[in-house]
C-alpha cells in the first residue's frame, strides 16, 4: 500500500495548477478500488484538500463510508464523520458527543472545533462560533510541531475564523485573521485560499473601509491561478460584490450586473447581498422597490439569529434607514432594537435615527466614544463624521458642525463621488459653501441621512422629557410638580412641542412623538 501519511501536495507534478482535482482523482480512485485504507490515509494527512476537493455532498458520503469500512483506525475521518451526523440532528454540543472525541488528541479536537464552527454559522450563531474560532487556534498551535510549513490548514484556518469573524461583526479581528492567510506560503492545492483571503478582505473594505485598499486586494485576487475547489465560484460571488461597491459608473449599471447574481449562489455571504442591495436602490432612488424587497429578505430562512452579529443585524438596520429616510421613526427604532447593539454599525445606525426624531444631544453623546471603533474603517468614519456634521447643524452649532465636514473633505485622496452620497443632501449643500475641498461631483441620490428634519423642529431634551410624562397620563400640573418648576414653564413648552410637532393637543403630541419614534 502506498504510504500517504501527512501526504504533501506535490509542486512538481504535471499539472501544479490543479493539484487538488488530483488528490480528488487519487482518493476516488482508491475507493474504486475498496483501498479502504489508503483512501482513509490520504484524506487523515489531507483533511484541507478534503475539505475543500470535494463537494460536501461527496465528502459527507466518503466519511460515512470509510468511518464504516476504517472505524476507529481513522481517528480524524471518525471524528469528521460524528459531528457531521451530530449537526443534522442539531446535536453538535451535547455532552454525549464530547465523550466519544480524544481530548488529547489536538488534530481529532481541531476537526471538532472546524466543523462546530461551521455548524454555528449555518445557524446564525456567530457568537458560538467565534468560541470555535478561539479553540480552533489553541488547537492549531498544538499541532503546529507536526504540519508542514505549507500544509492547508495553515492557510484554511484563519480564512475560516476571518469568515467568522465577518458574520459576527468584528471586522478588525476579520482582517488581521486574513492577512495571516495571506502571508502563508503559496501551495498549488490552496492557492484558493489566499485568492479567499483578499477578496473577503476587500468585500470588508469596499463595504466598511477603504475604497482603494479594496480595489488593490481585488487586483491582488485575479494574479492568483484558479483551482477546482468548489469554493471559486463563492469567491467569483464575492468578488463581484465588492466590484459592485467599487463602481464608479452610472447606477443603472451596477444594479443589471448586481440583478445577475443569484442569491442561490451567495451562501454565507448573504449580508453582503443584502448591503449592495441597499446601496444600489438607495442611490437609484427607488426606495419602494428597495422596502419590498428588504421585507421579502427579512421573511426568508436566512443563517442568522437576530440580535447576534452581523448576520442578525443587517436586515433589521438596513430597514431601520429604509424606514427613517421615508420618515417612519418609530418603526425604525422597533428595528434597531433586533439589531446587536455592540456593533459600531448598529451605533451609527441609532445615532442617525436619534438625528431623525430630534434626539440631537443624544445622537451626539452617541457617536462620542465611536472615533476609536471606526480608525481604520474609512466609511464607518465618514458615516460617524456624518452624524457629527448633521447634529452640530441642527443645534445651529455651525463651526462645529464645519469642523466635523472638513475632517471628512481632509481624509487621505479626498472624498470621491461616492463617498459624498454619506452626506445629506443639505448637508452637502452647506458643506459645499463652508468646506474648500468639498467635492462638486455626485453619483447619485444620498445613502445615509438622505433627509433632516426641519431646522427648529427638533424636540430639546426637556421637551422630550415633558412628553414622555405625557406618555403616562399626567397633567400638566403633575408633571410640573415632577420637574419642580412652574406651572406655566410647562404650559410654554408644551406650547413649543404642539409647534413642533405640529399638532394642537397632549393626545395628539403622543401619538406624533410615538409615530416619529422620540418616545
Amino acid at each position: 500500500m502506498q504510504d500517504a501519511d501527512n501526504v504533501v501536495p506535490d509542486e512538481s507534478e504535471h499539472d501544479p495548477i490543479d493539484g487538488l482535482a488530483q488528490f480528488v482523482q487519487r482518493v476516488e480512485q482508491a475507493l474504486a478500488q475498496q483501498d479502504y485504507a489508503l483512501a482513509t490515509s490520504l484524506i487523515e494527512g489531507n483533511f484541507a484538500a478534503t475539505w475543500f476537493g470535494f463537494a460536501r455532498e461527496r465528502a459527507a458520503e466518503i466519511l460515512e463510508l470509510l468511518a464504516y469500512k476504517v472505524g476507529d483506525a481513522a481517528p480524524l475521518t471518525n471524528a469528521a464523520y460524528k459531528i457531521l451526523v451530530a449537526s443534522h440532528a442539531g446535536h453538535t454540543n451535547t455532552q454525549a458527543l464530547q465523550a466519544t472525541f480524544d481530548e488529547n488528541d489536538p488534530k481529532q479536537m481541531f476537526a471538532v472545533a472546524m466543523f462546530r464552527m461551521s455548524d454555528y454559522r449555518i445557524h446564525g450563531m456567530t457568537d458560538r462560533a467565534l468560541e470555535q474560532a478561539d479553540m480552533l487556534e489553541n488547537y492549531l498551535s498544538k499541532m503546529h510541531p507536526t504540519l508542514n510549513a505549507r500544509d492547508g490548514l495553515l492557510s484554511q484556518t484563519p480564512v475560516q475564523i476571518g469568515i467568522t469573524a465577518t458574520l459576527a461583526g468584528d471586522f478588525s479581528r476579520a482582517l488581521t485573521s486574513l492577512m495571516q492567510a495571506q502571508l502563508r506560503p503559496a501551495n498549488s492545492y490552496f492557492v484558493f485560499l489566499e485568492r479567499e483571503a483578499l477578496v473577503q478582505s476587500a468585500l470588508i473594505h469596499a463595504t466598511f473601509g477603504n475604497a482603494a485598499t479594496a480595489s488593490g486586494l481585488l487586483t491582488r485576487a485575479t494574479q492568483v491561478p484558479r483551482t477546482s475547489s468548489w469554493v471559486e465560484q463563492r469567491i467569483d460571488v464575492q468578488a463581484d460584490f465588492a466590484d459592485i461597491l467599487l463602481d464608479q459608473g452610472a447606477v443603472e449599471d451596477a444594479i443589471d450586473r448586481f440583478e445577475l447574481i443569484s442569491l442561490h449562489d451567495v451562501g454565507e455571504t448573504w449580508p453582503f447581498y443584502v448591503v449592495v442591495l441597499h446601496r444600489l436602490l438607495e442611490a437609484a432612488g427607488y426606495h419602494d422597490e428597495l422596502e419590498h424587497r428588504l421585507e421579502m429578505l427579512d421573511s426568508l430562512p436566512l443563517a442568522r439569529k437576530d440580535g447576534e452579529g452581523f448576520t442578525g443585524s443587517v436586515l433589521p438596520l438596513k430597514r431601520a434607514l429604509v424606514a427613517l429616510s421615508v420618515g417612519r421613526g418609530s418603526e425604525a427604532v422597533r428595528l434597531l432594537e433586533r439589531a446587536d447593539h455592540s456593533l459600531t454599525y448598529t451605533k451609527l445606525v441609532r445615532a442617525a435615527t436619534d438625528i431623525y426624531v430630534g434626539r440631537l444631544h443624544h445622537a451626539l453623546e452617541q457617536i462620542k466614544g465611536l472615533q476609536n471603533a471606526t480608525r481604520g474603517f474609512r466609511l464607518l468614519e465618514l458615516r460617524r463624521l456624518s452624524v457629527l456634521a448633521a447634529g452640530h447643524y441642527m443645534l445651529g452649532n455651525t463651526q462645529d458642525s464645519i469642523r466635523a465636514l472638513d475632517l471628512a473633505a481632509h481624509m487621505p485622496r479626498g472624498l470621491n463621488a461616492h463617498e459624498k452620497l454619506l452626506f445629506g443632501p443639505e448637508i452637502q449643500e452647506f458643506a459645499e459653501k463652508h468646506v474648500p475641498l468639498w467635492p462638486n461631483e455626485s453619483s447619485g441620490n444620498a445613502i445615509f441621512l438622505p433627509r433632516l428634519p426641519k431646522r427648529g423642529h427638533s424636540l430639546t431634551d426637556r421637551e422630550i422629557e415633558i412628553l414622555e410624562h405625557l406618555t403616562l397620563g399626567l397633567t400638566r400640573t403633575e408633571i410640573a410638580e415632577q420637574l419642580f418648576v412652574s406651572l406655566s414653564t410647562i404650559k410654554t413648552q408644551l406650547q413649543s412641542i404642539y409647534r413642533k410637532l405640529g399638532v394642537s393637543s397632549a393626545a395628539d403630541a403622543v401619538i406624533e412623538g410615538e409615530r416619529r419614534g422620540i418616545i
